[in-house]
Order: structure tokens, then C-alpha cells, then sequence
């Protein structure tokens, strides 16, 4: 089945992670740049796992799991990421009593409500892609090639935009007034100039179409 893409606002919610691998130890990072509140469940951690521990909101609890351990804490989303499969069969079942979504990383989707999607993060632009599981293989391909033509003049246009985000609406108060505004910008040559490292340039062409609406 199609899935039901979603960008999950984390910021101090409480998400529980149940391993301490290589695989858990990248769930974690992410989720502490997402802003999420970790509850981390495993006897031991890897050592990427340990720089973790300060950079972020992260509850380590130093134990095997146990049932209901979800109980005390609450966690709104749960990933479970041990090499044992009947954990992670038990972690999933008690995520869903406690109504968390949880994702089986490396494991069967029928266990899963959700899976992760291959990502292209160039803040504050975040591309997701996926291929519904059909192949990893071309998902790797697509990956490669939209990172190497979405460089990080993308980011700092996306900045530039979304500054001038309220001020377009209050001095152009029609939608098609604004989107036509929008689409000179891009089409000018202010993304072009951003990758061959003149930002100067950019800029002035940049706020020039914004003040008149006209590149030049």
C-alpha cells in the first residue's frame, strides 16, 4: 500500500528508541535534531552512541527491555532498533497499546505503522524520498542524483524566500500577485549566481525584483 507522507513536528515530544546500535544511534541524532525528548532503552550503547548522551534531551535507561516499560513515559513515537526480532515484536505491540506510532527498523512491516524515507537535508529545505520498498537500489540512485544538482544555493534562496514571506503579503495581497512575484525570482538569474559563489550579485538582483518586481 501507498503510504501517507508527513513532515512530524517533534520539537519536546517524547519518543522512545529501544537499541543502541549503529541503526539507533542514527534514529537518535535525527530525532534530537528534530527536538524530540528521547527515551533511550538498551543495556549497552555504541560508542557514536555516547557523544549523543549531551547534545540533546536524552533519558537513557541503562536496562534490557522490559514489558509495558512505555507505561511511565509515554512516548508518542516509538522506534525499535535491537537485532532481536522478538523484542522488536514486543516493543511494537506495546507501542500500539499505549497508541505510539512505532517503526521495526530492518524488520517486517507488518509491525510497523510508518517507515523512514531517504533524505536530502539541506536546512531549511528537506527532500523525502521514497520507492514504497520496491527498490532500495534506485532509491540510492535517486538520492545521489538530486543531491548532486540540489546544491546549497537552494538553502540559502529558501531563506532569503521565506524572510520576505510576510511582508509580500501585506504589500501584495493576492495570491497570483505574490506567486508571479515568486516566479521571477526564480527564473531570474539569482539561483545561478548563487552557485558560482557571487551572493552579492544575487542579492541585489534578489531585492531588486522584490521592489519593483522586475530583475533588472
Amino acid at each position: 500500500m501507498s503510504g501517507y507522507p508527513i513532515m512530524m513536528h517533534l520539537q519536546d515530544k517524547p519518543v522512545a528508541v529501544v537499541g543502541g546500535g549503529r541503526v539507533a544511534a542514527r534514529k537518535v541524532r535525527r530525532l534530537l535534531k528534530a527536538g524530540a525528548r528521547v527515551i533511550l532503552i538498551s543495556p549497552e550503547i555504541a560508542p557514536a552512541m555516547h557523544g549523543l548522551l549531551n547534545e540533546g534531551d536524552v533519558l537513557w535507561l541503562q536496562s534490557k527491555y522490559q514489558r509495558d516499560m512505555f507505561n511511565d513515559y509515554m512516548p508518542i513515537l516509538v522506534i525499535a532498533a535491537t537485532d532481536d526480532e522478538r523484542v522488536n515484536q514486543t516493543v511494537a505491540q506495546d507501542a500500539h497499546r499505549i497508541r505510539a506510532l512505532c517503526n521495526v527498523a530492518n524488520g517486517s512491516s507488518a509491525n510497523s505503522d510508518f517507515s523512514n524515507m531517504a533524505l536530502i537535508d539541506q536546512p531549511p529545505l528537506t527532500i523525502a524520498l521514497s520507492t514504497g520498498g520496491k527498490s532500495p537500489a534506485l532509491l540510492r540512485a535517486l538520492k545521489a542524483k538530486l543531491a548532486d544538482d540540489i546544491g546549497e544555493e537552494y538553502a540559502v534562496l529558501a531563506d532569503w524566500l521565506g524572510a520576505i514571506r510576510g511582508l509580500t503579503r501585506e504589500a501584495n495581497g493576492s495570491q497570483p500577485t505574490r506567486q508571479a512575484l515568486y516566479e521571477d525570482i526564480l527564473d531570474s538569474d539569482v539561483l545561478a549566481l548563487l552557485r558560482e559563489g557571487k551572493p552579492s550579485e544575487a542579492r541585489r538582483i534578489f531585492q531588486q525584483i522584490v521592489k519593483t518586481g522586475t530583475p533588472r
